[in-house]
């Protein structure tokens, strides 16, 4: 196994990026830029045997500074998702964050912000041990980045296995009460570059609940999926039900754009999610500790971007996103994502990617 770093060329600010690339015994890969701390691309075998990149995005570092899908394959934070009204309390004190969005008149962060943690160069550290290798990416997130009250010391790690398995392994300390809700927005297509529709993927997501968003596509009702577009306690299209547009979600989301609150969550790592692509045999199950899991199926791609590939068209890819529900600050139904002194911020998520004759 190998792990390489090369020069990935400079951002507007001057500033010089690398790139990272994890190599198993096996020749499957994944490589990685310290801009964003993000994935630029995971290569594994088909049925043929012949390795095939399973993330759609963007292939250079202009295009990931200045791209329209800024957040494609990156982490996000301080907050992944969305806080309503741009603010929360803790202990009975407000803080008012930077919005980067409007829905129905309303202001409300995505993602961390304008500047969030997809938009600078972490420090990135190589690592080898016998049967991984891996890169730790770490960056200060100040004291009133975008709102965030206190100081966060944060480190995301990921590893790549013999087994084909990505890990990544998030942490967090703060010097002030804050919240925090780490994940990654990497966008999946499991039949490779040359197919740019994912909607007959296969799906099973171990979920009995999914998630009503309102106007600001936060958190409104939690219902079974029963009887939904949104069940998939077994392996099913993902647009089995794609228009069937009585349902509340569907016309909210504008398509299938989906949350679900997994079953038994408990913290441990479980496996949580499978997808499966049948013309190429390649599979990847989702395990993770976080207790909701989102998926988006690019149903806003219109194919005036460029990736890597060629045009980013619409549904020519799909987030296996796990982390707390968005707006959690705000609603204590959900666990709680605050962060107190002396504690320490704490989450994985694996890709477990497999082929199928």
């Amino acid at each position: 196994m190998s792990v390489t770093s090369s020069c990935f060329g400079k951002l507007s600010t001057g500033e010089e990026t690398r790139l990272y690339t994890l190599v198993n015994s096996s020749g499957a890969s994944m490589s990685l830029c310290d801009y964003g701390a993000r994935i630029v691309s995971i290569n594994v075998p088909d049925r043929a045997g012949r390795n095939t990149d399973v993330v759609v995005g963007y292939g250079d570092i202009t295009s990931f500074e200045t791209g329209k899908e800024r957040f494609m394959g990156c982490v996000i934070g301080r907050y992944g998702n969305r806080i309503n009204h741009s603010s929360f309390e803790i202990d009975g004190k407000e803080f008012k964050l930077v919005p980067n969005e409007v829905r129905d008149g309303v202001p409300v962060q995505c993602h961390g912000g304008p500047q969030g943690f997809d938009r600078f160069v972490w420090k990135g550290e190589m690592l080898e041990e016998q049967d991984r290798v891996g890169v730790r990416f770490s960056r200060l997130s100040p004291d009133g980045e975008q709102g965030f009250p206190g100081n966060l010391q944060c480190s995301v790690t990921y590893w790549w296995t013999e087994d084909n398995v990505c890990r990544i392994e998030y942490s967090a300390v703060t010097d002030r009460p804050t919240v925090v809700n780490l994940s990654n927005h990497t966008v999946f297509n499991l039949k490779g570059p040359g197919d740019r529709y994912v909607m007959n993927h296969l799906m099973e997501v171990e979920s009995a609940t999914y998630v009503q968003s309102n106007k600001q596509l936060c958190p409104d009702k939690l219902l079974p999926v029963e009887g939904s577009p949104f069940d998939f306690r077994e392996m099913r299209r993902v647009d089995y039900r794609i228009d069937d547009y009585s349902n509340e979600q569907l016309r909210i989301a504008d398509g299938m754009s989906g949350c679900w609150i997994i079953d038994g969550w408990d913290g441990s790592l479980k496996k949580i999610a499978d997808l499966y692509a049948p013309e190429t045999g390649i599979g990847v199950e989702t395990w993770s500790t976080e207790p909701a899991f989102l998926t988006f199926t690019g149903r806003t791609f219109d194919g005036s971007q460029t990736g890597k590939y060629g045009p980013m068209e619409k549904f020519c890819g799909m987030l296996l996103e796990t982390f707390h529900v968005a707006d959690s600050p705000n609603q204590p139904r959900f666990p709680s994502t605050v962060l107190r002194p002396g504690e320490t911020y704490s989450s994985v998520t694996e890709w477990h990617f497999y082929v199928k004759d």
